[in-house]
């Protein structure tokens, strides 16, 4: 029960819109921008709050399919449930193959909660041009955050060599700070 209340917690909430925010400004091309629509792909979807908010209030493109990937059986079952409008698989990202689907944009707001070289395979696996938009933060006092960052700065350089087109920003949550950045695969 505590799992899926902190899912909806004021400050999830928070760092997902002020991600579709952001995202909504990004200037720069990504793959199939010229199309009707485009695919997305919500990396650690939970229980699909950010898929359903993307859904809801993404404005660059018309979105033809939004699908919400996550290993836990538990959180696809709820999230099915609570947003019954939203594509959900069950797959741990780390068996992904990005290069197989149509995704223009991957959204990936759990990079503390995984392996570095799981996040780097994910890129470097995927097309030229595929947006990501990736959030991190320094909350090193949960024990499931095995990839925190202590600031915006490094962030950013753990993606230099594969994103172009990159736009970084951090907010402050109070115990800790969020990052983010958005840009384009090489």
């Amino acid at each position: 029960v505590m799992d899926v209340l902190n899912c909806f917690n004021q400050n999830q909430y928070n760092c997902k819109t002020w991600l579709l925010d952001c995202l909504n400004q990004y200037p720069h091309h990504f793959k199939m921008k010229t199309k009707d629509s485009i695919d997305i792909a919500i990396l650690g979807g939970w229980y699909g709050l950010m898929a359903k908010l993307v859904s809801d209030n993404f404005t660059l493109k018309p979105i033809r399919n939004i699908y919400s990937y996550d290993f836990d059986h538990y959180a696809i079952k709820f999230g099915r449930m609570f947003f019954p409008n939203i594509n959900f698989v069950e797959e741990d990202v780390k068996d992904l193959k990005i290069s197989d689907k149509s995704f223009s944009i991957v959204i990936n707001t759990s990079c503390e909660h995984m392996e570095q070289h799981i996040i780097d395979q994910m890129i470097a696996g995927s097309p030229e041009n595929t947006m990501f938009v990736l959030q991190s933060n320094d909350y090193t006092e949960i024990q499931q955050h095995v990839n925190c960052v202590p600031d915006l700065n490094t962030f950013v350089k753990q993606y230099d060599e594969q994103l172009k087109n990159t736009i970084a920003y951090e907010k402050d949550m109070g115990k800790y700070t969020r990052f983010m950045i958005i840009g384009v695969k090489k």
